[in-house]
């Protein structure tokens, strides 16, 4: 076998690794391109993953706010139950209230009603609400009242403590408690008592809660002890409202 030239040589030896060096690289450029069209995938599958748990989301946030919405109305009726149960027991006539202004703060203490005096509401009506007593009304209009809430300065109630029959005076303070007032330092009233109306002037009903005792103190010297009250009503959540007519039932 004739040997080629060295230049002939050298010349098939650079074709051949050039030949190499493209397959390979096809090669390579293949895999590259295969590898790149998998990350697509990939890419469009996670979109496509994120999309689904946004819907998700979304659908979920919904259904806590339907959840949310059930749940209240479900607390409203139980509230409404609760207060048509009242009222039945009562000796008084009633009618249904709701508040449309006012509401408690550190700078009022007194909330607008719905009912006026074409609904059988005077100044000096009780105001009532499933868990205790609210207040009484201070101003009475055609068709709309305002309520001095218990928590009032101006207010007070005689109460009967539920538990020793200790009789005293609740009074209001401006603030979201109220103090139970002349009860002699030595008379059996404890912490958890729970305070209920007395009955004595006709205005409310005989043994409404009022509030639980939830401090006492009593200084040495003092004729009457000094008591802290926490009110029965929930005055950030009212909603349905009893007041009392100005005549009672008929027995």
């Amino acid at each position: 076998m004739k040997a080629l030239p060295p230049l002939e040589w050298a010349a098939g030896k650079l074709y051949f690794l050039a030949d190499q060096a493209k397959s390979k690289g096809i090669k390579e450029m293949e895999n590259l391109i295969q590898s790149i069209k998998g990350h697509f995938v990939s890419a469009k599958q996670l979109q496509r993953e994120i999309h689904e748990k946004e819907k998700l989301l979304k659908k979920l946030r919904r259904l806590t706010r339907e959840l949310t919405t059930y749940r209240e109305a479900y607390r409203e009726n139980e509230k409404l139950k609760a207060l048509l149960k009242v009222r039945d027991t009562l000796k008084y006539k009633t009618v249904g209230a709701y508040p449309v202004g006012g509401s408690p703060s550190p700078w009022s203490n007194s909330i607008i009603i719905n009912v006026g005096t074409r609904d059988g509401v005077d100044r000096g009506s009780a105001v009532l609400d499933e868990q205790g007593v609210v207040g009484i009304v201070t101003e009475a209009h055609k068709e709309w009242s305002k309520a001095t809430l218990i928590t009032d300065p101006s207010f007070s109630i005689h109460v009967v403590d539920s538990r020793s029959g200790v009789i005293g005076v609740v009074k209001g303070t401006g603030k979201k408690w109220c103090t139970l007032n002349y009860v002699v330092e030595d008379r059996d009233v404890k912490p958890g008592d729970l305070l209920v109306t007395s009955g004595m002037a006709g205005v409310y009903p005989k043994g409404y809660p009022v509030g639980t005792v939830v401090e006492i103190e009593r200084e040495p010297g003092n004729l009457f002890m000094e008591a802290w009250v926490k009110p029965k009503v929930r005055f950030s959540r009212l909603s349905y409202l009893l007041v009392v007519q100005s005549r009672r039932k008929n027995p």
